[in-house]
């Protein structure tokens, strides 16, 4: 609603236009002086841009959109003034028709829904798709590197992780260290003579390496992997305990003093086998002729 009667904005813009028959641009530029309102404010509070609003009040019509868009912007111009809507309409309308325009036609080339502001320029539709493309490609890329990156990660673990047994507790001991290796892997084959104080144990991987737990006496347990064809010596003082997988027994060649022993398969309910060799009582386990 105006905050003025018709009237007092007649005879105020009178004044401001000199006293004489003041055009619509001067009249609505005398009503927002009179309200101190700068180009820039009534451009923030109509939302139309400031280029527009000079045209309107240098009554220069042809800078404007065109159509209903010119009586929009000049109606919301005297509305934000407090000057009278239906005289600034009416008086556009006029000019307009002076000019062999009609006020109430749309614009003849199709315009699309936009925000008239300082500044506002058109993109090209050219370039628009490019800049999609190159957003699009930017996502694929990302898309693609965070697989190839995850992809990369497993394969390294899978790589890094030793060979271990089928069973949990033996997956659990496989972390640990693995034996040294033998000296000389070649000693398998050459018998050795019982020890003066104990007895002699060889034991050998035969074609694949095999996860176990020694204990010689009453020292700690030592766990690992036996390397493929790989031999460990022992010489226990009484007593050697060997505890290793029931699916790699077949691929463990104990001797016993030079002689080879019988490699026990089963576990009795437990994830592993436990073959206790001690002095007095190692004959038990040899094979017999």
């Amino acid at each position: 609603m105006n905050s003025q009667p018709p009237d007092q904005n007649s005879e105020e813009l009178a004044r401001a236009g000199g006293g004489g028959q003041s055009s619509l641009g001067a009249q609505l530029r005398g009503a927002r002086e009179s309200r101190n309102l700068s180009l820039r404010e009534l451009s923030d509070q109509t939302r139309i841009a400031r280029r527009y609003l000079e045209a309107i009040e240098e009554d220069n019509y042809k800078e404007l959109p065109g159509g209903i868009f010119n009586r929009s912007f000049v109606k919301a111009y005297a509305k934000a003034v407090g000057f009278s809507e239906a005289e600034a309409v009416s008086a556009y309308t006029k000019v307009a028709r002076e000019h062999g325009e009609e006020p109430d036609e749309l614009p003849t080339s199709r315009q699309h829904s936009r925000i008239y502001m300082d500044g506002d320029t058109a993109r090209s539709p050219v370039v628009t798709a490019l800049l999609s493309l190159v957003i699009l490609a930017i996502i694929s890329l990302g898309i693609y590197a965070g697989l190839h990156y995850y992809q990369r990660r497993n394969a390294d673990a899978v790589a890094t992780q030793p060979a271990q047994p089928t069973t949990t507790t033996e997956t659990n001991s496989a972390v640990n260290t693995q034996m040294p290796p033998a000296p000389n892997p070649a000693a398998a084959a050459n018998p050795i003579a019982p020890a003066a104080n104990g007895f002699n144990v060889q034991i050998r991987a035969n074609g694949e390496g095999v996860w176990m737990r020694t204990r010689v006496d009453e020292e700690s347990s030592n766990n690992g992997i036996l390397a493929a064809d790989q031999v460990k010596d022992f010489k226990p003082a009484e007593r050697l305990v060997v505890e290793y997988s029931k699916s790699r027994a077949k691929s463990l060649e104990i001797t016993i003093n030079g002689r080879p022993a019988s490699i026990p398969t089963d576990a009795k309910g437990k994830p592993l086998v436990e073959m206790i060799i001690t002095k007095d009582g190692y004959e038990q386990l040899l094979q017999r002729p």
